[in-house]
């Protein structure tokens, strides 16, 4: 027990058999004073208990931020190369549209195609007599189109059946409405055929065609497939007539599944059903 007395306090410390009774006397100044550090020793433990906890707590949502900070800059490296893919295909698209309209001082140097394979006819097969089409520049800037060839290479296989939701307009119509080719609609991921033997010109993704072939036949013409769900020929490859080169889809600006077909013939678009050797 403790007791006051004047200006300090008297603490008295009993046996437990009360046989000895022991006496110590504080001042109260130092009573104050023990009483002023026991109580900024225990707020002092209760601050570094919770700044303790607050570090720990951030610590443990350190790494996962670590690892999203990584995630976000490989993202943003990924966008920033599909961003220059985009870019690189979207100019080659316009080249090759402006090649094959003829626009003077155009080159196909940066085209990935390489004619070497068209130089012979497969064997076994005979040329025929058959009035020539004009030769393409793109045909002209190969040496394609100064040799042999024959009715595989003229583009008269359709190349799906499906339904034409929109035919042929040529130029001389209003822009807003001229078409260079056809869209036929047909079921998604049927095949797309080559409408003639050639070579893949182009094979790859556009920002208007999405997922789009191009091939070149040795008859000078040039023939597009447009809106692809997937490309099953490679630039550089020669295919056949007939041969799927493409599954029909809906890609790039396209609102429903169909193929997009084009035939160009002497830097000029052509009618489609004036070859084809019957309907899609």
């Amino acid at each position: 027990m403790a007791a006051r007395k004047g200006r300090g306090w008297k603490l008295l410390v009993i046996a437990e058999d009360e046989s000895q009774i022991r006496q110590f006397r504080l001042p109260r100044k130092a009573v104050v004073t023990l009483i002023s550090v026991a109580a900024l020793l225990i707020i002092y433990a209760g601050v570094e208990t919770v700044l303790f906890w607050m570090v720990a707590r951030r610590a443990a949502q350190v790494e996962p931020l670590k690892r999203r900070v990584r995630e976000l800059e490989s993202s943003s490296d990924e966008l920033t190369r599909m961003g220059t893919e985009l870019n690189r295909l979207r100019t080659f698209e316009q080249q090759l549209r402006r090649v094959l309209s003829g626009k003077e001082g155009e080159t196909l140097e940066s085209l990935p195609w390489d004619a070497s394979n068209f130089n012979e006819l497969p064997s076994g097969e005979q040329s025929v007599n058959l009035p020539k089409p004009g030769i393409s520049p793109v045909a002209e800037a190969r040496g394609v189109g100064n040799i042999a060839f024959t009715a595989m290479d003229l583009p008269t296989v359709p190349p799906v059946r499906g339904f034409v939701t929109r035919g042929y307009l040529p130029a001389k119509a209003p822009r807003w409405i001229s078409h260079d080719g056809m869209d036929i609609a047909a079921r998604e991921g049927a095949p797309i055929l080559a409408a003639a033997d050639g070579l893949v010109l182009f094979s790859e993704w556009t920002y208007r065609y999405g997922h789009l072939v191009v091939l070149i036949h040795r008859s000078g013409y040039v023939t597009f497939y447009g809106h692809n769900q997937v490309l099953l020929a490679r630039s550089g490859e020669r295919v056949r007539q007939g041969q799927p080169i493409a599954l029909l889809g809906n890609s790039g600006l396209s609102t429903a599944p169909h193929l997009h077909f084009e035939i160009w013939q002497d830097g000029n678009p052509v009618n489609p059903t004036t070859l084809l050797r019957s309907s899609p």
